[in-house]
């Protein structure tokens, strides 16, 4: 018994200190943030340096850059930032407006970008207006489904003995409902990010990309799973305007099936280009159909049950 309290007091011990230390680390940052946005100096910044790949670490999606720019007293400074651009590939030259304490060179951070727009003045398509009645109905019908299940549950013992066919009747029906409510919530998931997909295949573009690198990760498993590794890999292609995008794909294959080198087709969005998937645009639909079919999975047994429960 002294064992495990001394096992789960280092325990608490150790997450403790984790979360003293992340409280600590993020209030420092708040009041760099802050101090920022009270004393900062804003200025004109101008790209002298970039890193020509993306680095292979876990969040890193584009290439590192170098911004060079001058305190009030004529004092020249440089950062290198990790992000920025967003997956447009910067040039040296380009100017960007940057927010600094002049106190502490290092805080400092971008705040215009000219270079982040859509192509040829292209704008993000608006949802339509019932789609926020859609994802409320859709979210009170599950809601009703769930508590009208749970009630069923709740109820049943205090209403029925345990061997009246009425209490089968409810337990069996509650589970129906639970079932009925998974299904509504996953399948209208799937049905709205279906409808924006559509949407945006409807405005997508295409483009021929390169793959430039990859490389692998390994993702801790829990207690009873074990490691996997995964495939990242970045990609290149260009934009009608003359702009380049380079950044991390958004998809981690478990199977390492590219290559640097390797021709891929390139679906974006024209008001938001660094958005892309690799491959056609009919691959946009397939995680939402995906995901409308597995809640129509749980609508079978929710029917069954439904069926059973009337015939008891």
């Amino acid at each position: 018994m002294s064992v495990a309290v001394a096992v789960v007091a280092g325990l608490v011990a150790v997450f403790g200190a984790f979360g003293v230390l992340f409280t600590v680390l993020g209030l420092r940052d708040r009041r760099r943030r802050l101090r920022r946005e009270e004393h900062g100096v804003r200025t004109q910044a101008t790209l002298v340096a970039v890193e020509p790949a993306i680095p292979e670490e876990r969040g890193r999606n584009e290439q590192p850059f170098v911004l060079a720019y001058a305190d009030p007293a004529g004092n020249r400074h440089e950062h290198r930032f990790t992000h920025g651009f967003g997956g447009i590939v910067p040039a040296e030259g380009w100017q960007v407006e940057v927010l600094f304490d002049p106190q502490d060179p290092d805080n400092v951070s971008i705040t215009g970008n000219p270079y982040l727009h859509g192509v040829d003045g292209a704008d993000a398509a608006a949802a339509p207006a019932a789609r926020q009645w859609l994802i409320a109905a859709l979210a009170a019908a599950t809601a009703l489904l769930a508590v009208g299940g749970l009630a069923l549950f709740a109820f049943a013992p205090v209403l029925y003995s345990p061997d009246a066919p009425a209490y089968t009747r409810s337990f069996l029906a509650g589970c129906a409902l639970i079932f009925f409510a998974a299904a509504v919530a996953i399948a209208g998931a799937g049905t709205d990010l279906l409808m924006t997909a559509l949407r945006k295949r409807r405005t997508a573009a295409t483009a021929a990309g390169v793959v430039t690198q990859t490389w692998t990760e390994v993702r801790r498993g829990g207690a009873d799973s074990a490691d996997t590794r995964v495939h990242p890999y970045a990609v290149r292609f260009a934009l009608p305007d003359g702009r380049q995008v380079h950044r991390r794909a958004y998809d981690t294959p478990g199977r390492d099936r590219n290559s640097p080198g390797r021709r891929v087709e390139v679906t974006y969005q024209p008001a938001d280009p660094a958005s892309f998937t690799v491959g056609g645009p009919g691959r946009l639909l397939r995680g939402p159909v995906l995901i409308a079919l597995l809640g129509l999975v749980f609508a079978v047994p929710a029917a069954i049950l439904a069926a059973v429960a009337a015939a008891v």
